[in-house]
């Protein structure tokens, strides 16, 4: 798959496999070693992708005037 354009969903869903096969403990060594790495790549992709999403809520709320929506004030 294309790393440029998986889903932070899919990238979710394939580390979680990851992480399932190495806790079986069922792969051999070489083979764990690239399921650990393709681990830390979807790792990245996914604190990438949750990155852009904050970067853009935060422009959002700016061009909204409302830079902080969780300081809700009540009456």
């Amino acid at each position: 798959m294309d790393d440029t354009k998986i889903t932070y969903e899919e990238a979710i869903e394939e580390l979680r496999n990851v992480v399932n096969t190495l806790n079986e403990g069922k792969v051999s060594l070489d083979e764990s070693i690239k399921l650990y790495s393709r681990g830390i790549e979807l790792a990245g992709i996914c604190n990438k992708k949750l990155n852009e999403v904050e970067e853009k809520i935060s422009i959002i709320n700016k061009e909204n005037g409302n830079e902080d929506p969780l300081n809700i004030e009540r009456n």
